[in-house]
């Protein structure tokens, strides 16, 4: 007699849902659950110990229409991204069996995607400029950079996103050393642009849990359902410095390396971009066009890294001057923005007449010109060169006046400043000054810069 042994069965993978009529705290409420076996079975075992009575509302097989198979936390997430609240812990959700089988059908023949309601927008002029200015540089030099040197709260997010919609950018790649910053570009994504024309991929931690955020796998499987959707992708710049495929060691991120980006944007482009594992990254995308975002960009401009028509400004001093000369008929755009006063010290007349003179250079008399960088130059012992100089300046910050530290009540009003340098070892060196003056001696001073030590004894 021969012996048939089965070593395989067809699995069945089930979504269900019931309700208990008579369970007065889930009343309105349908458990849904994920089985792979017989549904009428499964829901005896979790509610006969208990005698409640149960109603089963709908079950279906748990594949999209296109074959592909899920489970159920894919489609609660799906019900979590309709705005449909779920109990604590459990498979429960309000939502009558109706109403969910209705969003079962739509999940299993969208694959589980939800459109979201982009709002409409308008730029602000600086917007539009921008925007036209990067265009006009980007159809005549195709595969360069440009920069928007730009304040904070310019609306860089919004603006970048409509100049890729006019470039008709359907790859889009935003890196940034400051992946906090995600919740931004998500936020104006959401809002303004909608997953009906582009879909959002990302894997940092800041937007873990963001409805609309998806993986690389999910943004694949979502364009088997939408063959015209278009990608925004969010890189951090560490994470993907760290990635086999651009100089580092781990597996990860290699749709990166492998898709031809119509354009790069950096963002905080000021912050750890200039680096040589930076440069061996960015060499290593394919990309049509680069955009860097700063408002700080003071290494770029000052290493010419962009021409002139190459930049787009936007100062402190533009938004003012806007804010206090607007005359539209609509709301003043600039209205609730702070009021911001510059304020400049008058040089001395010695020091005026020493610059009309002139210096000698090489038997000729050439123009003055003030560096502050020369100023505060060091010598190969982390010396001020000029220390003299800069002793009388801190003195006259201190004591002049009309000087910001010239009085207690001007001291009370500066109790947190920010001193920046161009080199750390003039930032280690000023540290010290200001740790033995007299009245700076009295504020905490901390340095940002290097190893964050004033000299070799700071532990």
């Amino acid at each position: 007699m021969a012996i048939n042994i089965k070593t395989a069965r067809q699995v069945e993978p089930k979504i269900y849902a019931y309700t208990t009529p008579g369970v007065s705290y889930h009343d309105g409420w349908t458990k849904i659950g994920y089985t792979e076996r017989d549904v009428v079975q499964r829901i005896r075992e979790q509610t006969h110990t208990a005698g409640i009575r149960w109603r089963l509302e709908w079950h279906g097989n748990a594949t999209f229409d296109d074959g592909k198979t899920f489970k159920d936390g894919d489609f609660h997430a799906y019900l979590n991204r309709q705005g449909v609240e779920r109990e604590r812990g459990t498979e429960w959700f309000e939502v009558t069996g109706t109403q969910s089988e209705e969003y079962f059908r739509e999940f299993k023949s969208t694959g589980g995607a939800v459109e979201i309601q982009a709002q409409p927008y308008n730029l602000r002029d600086e917007q539009v400029q921008a925007v036209e200015m990067t265009l006009a540089y980007w159809q005549s030099h195709a595969g360069d950079k440009f920069l928007w040197n730009a304040k904070p709260r310019f609306g860089k997010t919004l603006a970048v996103y409509d100049l890729c919609r006019r470039m008709g950018a359907t790859n889009i790649l935003i890196v940034t050393n400051r992946p906090a910053i995600a919740n931004s570009w998500y936020d104006d994504y959401e809002k303004f642009i909608g997953n009906a024309e582009y879909l959002f991929v990302s894997r940092v931690d800041a937007l873990k849990g963001r409805t609309h955020v998806l993986s690389r796998e999910q943004f694949i499987d979502a364009g088997i359902h939408n063959v015209n959707a278009k990608c925004i992708e969010f890189v951090s710049l560490q994470d993907m410095k760290t990635s086999l495929y651009f100089g580092g060691e781990f597996d990860k991120l290699r749709e990166v390396a492998d898709i031809d980006w119509d354009i790069l944007v950096v963002d905080e482009a000021h912050e750890g971009v200039d680096t040589f594992k930076t440069d061996i990254a960015f060499d290593r995308i394919k990309r049509g066009f680069t955009l860097h975002l700063s408002g700080t960009p003071f290494k770029a401009l000052a290493s010419k890294k962009f021409p002139a028509s190459a930049i787009f400004n936007w100062t402190y001093a533009d938004e003012q001057s806007h804010k206090l000369s607007w005359d539209g008929v609509d709301e003043n755009p600039y209205a609730e923005l702070p009021q911001l006063n510059l304020f400049t010290y008058k040089m001395s007349d010695i020091v005026a007449d020493e610059i009309k003179r002139g210096v000698e250079l090489n038997g000729e008399t050439v123009e003055y010109a003030f560096d502050l960088n020369e100023f505060f130059a060091t010598d190969d012992k982390g010396n001020f060169v000029h220390d003299s100089s800069v002793d009388k300046f801190l003195d006259a910050l201190t004591t002049q006046k009309k000087f910001p530290f010239s009085t207690a009540e001007l001291r009370d009003e500066l109790r947190h400043t920010f001193w920046r340098l161009d080199r750390v070892a003039s930032a280690k060196a000023l540290a010290a000054k200001l740790k033995a003056h007299p009245t700076f001696g009295k504020y905490e001073i901390v340095l940002a810069a290097g190893d964050g030590k004033l000299d070799d004894d700071d532990s």
